[in-house]
């Protein structure tokens, strides 16, 4: 494969950072979480730093876990078109989480060489990641992406197999969380077909397998609020996926837009516990503001339907929307919120940003004027690991409500 390059992703200025950084614990005046639904009539109510089992491809996100995705998660990204040159990005990720402790996860990801120099599409991804935690949790993930017939046809795979140790946190309850033990597996596929003027629509099909147990014994599942037949589950989903792209780049776009809707329908007559639908809407548009500054403007929502488990809930601060809030700590049906983001390339290896946005998570459709925002923003700095698709290791750092913060180490842009 001609023009293989090989590139270490983070030089150890950017992973001595890394390193040092510690994200704390929300301190006590940290508003209280919105509670989550009942699971079943006379079930108590619970909100979860959770760990969904069902996240559609055309979004990154294995895992709701900001230092987690990183790992897992980042090699899905495709790169830029018009690239002929093949390239290797390894990059250690530090991980450094409220919920699961710190870390060291490892994540590699190689686009392949196109033969054709006029073929505009993607360029095949393949890439694998792996992870391991303080307080025992640990994941390994593996992901491809490939564009068939100059883009006409898209075909994207992933899998994920792990256990996480986290704190379930009753309805009410402040501070004071139950420490359990979520074991995940799970496989995702999908396809989509080009319609013309960059819009594709495809199917998407997921398979989770999830057990839920405290951690301090496999069978004692006392006092968790969740309903025990709702602990260990399987779910099977099929979705619908439609997407419109316009970026000049996938890695890092300067102009263009980019739509996604994705809508997953889990059903028991397809093999699975439950019987519910998510969906999510986000939008992102990148601006030129001069040569060197880029401007970033995106929009999403989330919404989970009734009959779920408790991790199919959206999960705010999902899919990086907003950073700067522990995943998890705020959870319901509805989940809204907008960012933007500004890119300054300042020399030939480095960008720094600044971000700043605000969300909402109610149990109905949320109004802005009649519900309670989290605000968040943050600064960050990128360091180009592949110049040959403008590939990118990131370092940020961003301040929630209350007092919550949290430090991000990730390949690729946050949208």
């Amino acid at each position: 494969m001609r023009g293989r390059v090989l590139r270490v992703a983070v030089p150890m200025s950017l992973l001595a950072v890394a390193a040092l950084a510690q994200t704390a614990p929300p301190a006590t005046s940290t508003p209280t979480p919105t509670p989550a639904p009942a699971e079943a009539a006379g079930a108590p109510a619970g909100r979860a730093v959770a760990h969904s089992a069902e996240p559609p491809l055309a979004v990154s996100e294995p895992l709701p876990l900001g230092s987690i995705e990183a790992v897992a998660a980042s090699p899905v990204t495709t790169g830029e078109e018009g690239s002929t040159r093949g390239e290797f990005v390894l990059a250690p990720i530090p991980i450094s989480d409220p919920t699961v402790g710190s870390g060291l996860g490892l994540t590699a990801a190689y686009t392949f060489a196109k033969k054709d120099p006029d073929d505009s599409s993607p360029p095949p991804v393949v890439g694998a990641g792996g992870f391991y935690t303080s307080n025992g949790s640990w994941g390994g993930a593996a992901v491809a992406k490939l564009s068939l017939k100059q883009d006409r046809y898209r075909l994207a795979g992933a899998g994920f197999i792990g256990s996480i140790n986290y704190d379930l946190f009753p309805a009410g309850a402040d501070r004071e969380g139950i420490a359990i033990t979520q074991e995940i597996e799970f496989f995702a596929g999908e396809f989509m077909v080009g319609l013309g003027k960059r819009w594709y629509a495809g199917a998407v099909a997921t398979w989770a397998d999830t057990e839920v147990h405290r951690e301090d014994a496999d069978d004692n599942v006392e006092g968790l609020p969740i309903p025990r037949d709702r602990l260990d589950s399987t779910l099977v989903g099929l979705g619908l996926t439609v997407e419109r792209d316009s970026r000049d780049s996938m890695f890092y776009p300067t102009t263009g837009s980019r739509l996604q809707f994705v809508a997953n329908h889990n059903d028991t007559s397809f093999g699975g516990d439950f019987t519910y639908t998510k969906t999510w809407l986000i939008y992102s548009k990148y601006l030129t503001l001069s040569d060197p500054v880029v401007l970033a403007i995106q929009g999403g929502g989330c919404h989970a339907s009734e009959g779920g488990p408790f991790y199919s809930l959206c999960l705010f601060g999902t899919r990086n929307l907003l950073r700067g809030y522990t995943v998890g700590q705020y959870l319901d049906r509805w989940m809204v919120a907008a960012q933007a983001e500004g890119r300054w390339r300042f020399a030939n290896r480095w960008i720094a940003t600044g971000f700043a946005g605000v969300g909402v998570v109610e149990p109905a459709l949320p109004r802005w004027a009649e519900t309670d925002s989290l605000p968040a923003a943050g600064v960050g700095l990128h360091w180009i690991a592949a110049p040959e698709n403008l590939i990118t290791v990131r370092a940020e750092y961003a301040i929630g409500e209350g007092g919550q913060h949290g430090f991000y180490v990730a390949i690729g842009q946050a949208f």
